[in-house]
């Protein structure tokens, strides 16, 4: 017969307090004691390249091409390549299966219970328009308007262990739903031959509910009464029955970018980038919930016990990461396109990750965010037709990979792992540009269409 029922609500975590803090001596607290709450932001797969199917299908290495309307985002400098106002739309289809740690499962663990272990996932599969432009040219000047989206992730997971010896069933709940999305003015300029500088700066919003709860469903049954005193069994099980944690961000930010492009002989150029990531206000809270009824246990008088006490956990500020590009691109013929970048992103500006569980506070194997560099590259080809196919006058081909660093906090998981693109484009007369890029990878599978056209 059980005498406590603890059901976990998913409620929202992003950090409870971002700090880390030492363990209490004797038995471990509760993370909002320590100040060890936390979430796996990290490991969120914000989408750091640019927005294009061409720079996509390239690897991802564009800072130094930058020939498109999305040199918005990747450099804007490149913009004064544009002759003729054009307008751009940009499609991704997403595939997600990233593996996350769950640090909420070690509780369970801590007790003795058998279950998976705290390595969990996340999967989502959406469709989204990721870029859309305006741009229009003068004489040495460019500026454009844009939209973009730089990912959607709804997803959830559930970790669920299970002690035989004291029939206790302990739960890690964890849902997901993030989005940013931006709305932005970019402008360039050619200051001569060989050099041309630009910048944007927009509107940035993020939407972001990251909810856990770390439960134990019949915490503690008849194999702890003490004969006679139900009270007595009362006051010694109902202690911590169950922490949620949550944060809600609904802001935005004023976030901007800058670039150089040198393009010196027009066979060899070079790009170097700063964008800003932003930073977001999060609403932080704890609620500890009790629930203790006697279950239909003979003798039990001890009152029903359903409440929920909410601390509040503070307002810390998301800072998503800070990248220095610097590209080069060089085109042996007029055929061929070679492109490298480098990436320097600075996860280091994210929360930690939660450095305990939450009820039994066992610590978790929890990494310093630093500072990683990714590193991207891609070739392009061009196949020129001397009548048109199917009204196509060429056909571009790409091909490129780049790196994703570990940076989701935790040791025990590694989060990167290289990324592989493939890309075709073509160009219907003069007016109308198309291109498709691929990505795939062990995480993330990306789709990018998209299509231009000039007047």
């Amino acid at each position: 017969m059980k005498r406590i029922l603890i059901r976990a609500i998913p409620v929202l975590l992003l950090a409870g307090a971002w700090s880390h803090g030492a363990m209490a001596q004797g038995r471990p607290q509760p993370c909002f004691v320590t100040g060890t709450c936390g979430a796996n932001i990290p490991a969120i797969p914000f989408d750091l390249l640019p927005p294009g199917a061409r720079a996509l299908g390239l690897g991802g290495a564009f800072a130094a091409v930058a020939d498109d309307a999305t040199a918005a985002e990747a450099n804007p400098a490149g913009q004064t390549i544009l002759t003729r106002p054009e307008l751009s739309l940009h499609g991704r289809h997403a595939d997600y299966d990233i593996t996350v740690f769950d640090p909420n499962a070690l509780d369970g663990l801590a007790a003795g219970a058998i279950g998976p272990g705290p390595v969990t996932g996340y999967d989502d599969t959406n469709t989204k328009v990721s870029f859309a432009s305006f741009v229009y040219p003068f004489e040495r000047f460019v500026l454009s308007a844009y939209y973009q989206n730089t990912g959607k992730v709804t997803a959830t997971s559930s970790i669920t262990s299970f002690n035989p010896g004291f029939i206790d069933t302990y739960i890690a709940d964890t849902d997901l739903d993030v989005e940013q999305e931006s709305f932005g003015i970019s402008g360039a300029f050619r200051v001569n031959d060989l050099i041309s500088i630009g910048a944007s700066i927009k509107y940035a919003k993020l939407d972001l509910q990251y909810f856990t709860a770390s439960s134990i469903l019949d915490f503690s049954d008849v194999e702890f009464q003490v004969p006679g005193n139900p009270l007595a069994n009362a006051a010694t099980i109902n202690q911590v029955d169950a922490l949620l944690l949550g944060a809600t961000s609904d802001d935005n930010d004023i976030a901007w970018n800058a670039g150089i492009l040198f393009n010196p002989n027009g066979k060899v150029s070079f790009g170097l980038v700063y964008k800003d990531g932003g930073s977001y206000d999060v609403d932080t809270a704890v609620a500890l919930l009790q629930v203790f009824d006697c279950n239909g246990l003979a003798g039990c008088t001890a009152p029903d016990i359903n409440e929920t006490t909410l601390l509040d956990a503070g307002n810390p500020s998301l800072e998503l990461p800070d990248v220095f590009s610097i590209g080069i691109a060089a085109r042996p013929s007029d055929t061929w396109l070679l492109s490298l970048q480098i990436d320097h992103i600075d996860y280091g500006d994210l929360p930690p990750p939660a450095s305990t569980s939450l009820i039994f506070g066992v610590p978790a194997n929890v990494t310093d965010l630093n500072a990683e560099i990714s590193v991207h590259g891609g070739a392009e080809k061009t196949f020129l037709f001397e009548q048109p196919v199917l009204g196509m006058s060429l056909l571009n081909v790409r091909a490129g990979m780049f790196s994703d660093r570990d940076h989701d906090g935790y040791a025990d998981i590694d989060t990167g792992g290289p990324h592989y693109t493939f890309g075709l484009g073509t160009v219907f007369g003069e007016d109308f540009q198309l291109d498709v890029g691929f990505e795939w990878s062990d995480k993330v599978e990306n789709i990018v269409m998209s299509g231009v056209y000039r007047f």
